[in-house]
């Protein structure tokens, strides 16, 4: 597995942008109600809150790296709906699993995101994240947003949301077009049948990278 070709390989860099000429503050206990009350009114909000907390939880340089990817999971917790996820990157694999073995990969899969990109929020230089326009399409809520880079084009990220328990989640970011969620489904659909398509050769594989 490649990981440039990981879900949401450019999410990182992407997620703090927004207020990266906000002061870093610590978190209070009350931020995560805040959090809520800001995902329940649109799904915009949520992408903003969402990049807001990435600056405040991820960019200090003084983080050590295991606590860096620690914040980056809950922050995968928090806004992704994972086992919609899951189920998306293992296409029709998904089906030959239970329940608990999903629920695992899962919890690699964020983990494994954690260990290759949690690290990038250390060092940004003038870029903004602008959240823009949504669109209904069927059941889904897709937020309109540019990269805006100093020195480069600006990068177009569409957010697919979708409402669980009042509440958006994202289950896919697509970056200029390209569906991060499909990306890494044809990759581990490859993964899978070079093992004569034993979902668990895949998760070994994930264990193995992140010693879970």
């Amino acid at each position: 597995m490649t990981k440039s070709k990981f879900i949401l390989p450019a999410v990182a860099a992407l997620l703090a942008a927004t207020a990266w000429n906000a002061p870093v503050a610590a978190s209070t206990a009350s931020a995560p109600v805040q959090a809520e009350i800001a995902a329940a009114q649109s799904a915009s909000a949520v992408i903003q809150t969402l990049a807001d907390q990435a600056m405040t939880e991820l960019t200090d340089e003084s983080l050590a790296d295991d606590v860096r990817r620690q914040k980056f999971v809950a922050l995968m917790d928090r806004y992704f709906e994972m086992d919609v996820v899951s189920r998306f990157v293992l296409g029709r694999y998904w089906r030959s699993i239970s329940n608990e073995e999903i629920n695992e990969f899962s919890k690699l899969l964020q983990n494994y995101l954690a260990l290759n990109y949690a690290n990038q929020f250390k060092a940004f230089n003038g870029e903004q994240f602008v959240v823009g326009s949504e669109t209904e399409k069927n059941k889904d809520t897709f937020v309109n947003s540019q990269f805006v880079r100093p020195d480069g084009p600006p990068v177009n990220i569409v957010w697919r949301m979708r409402m669980f328990n009042d509440h958006y989640k994202i289950i896919d970011v697509a970056i200029e077009g390209l569906s991060m969620g499909i990306t890494q489904r044809d990759e581990f659909t490859s993964v899978i049948q070079q093992n004569n398509d034993d979902v668990g050769a895949l998760t070994a594989a994930l264990k193995a990278k992140t010693g879970l």
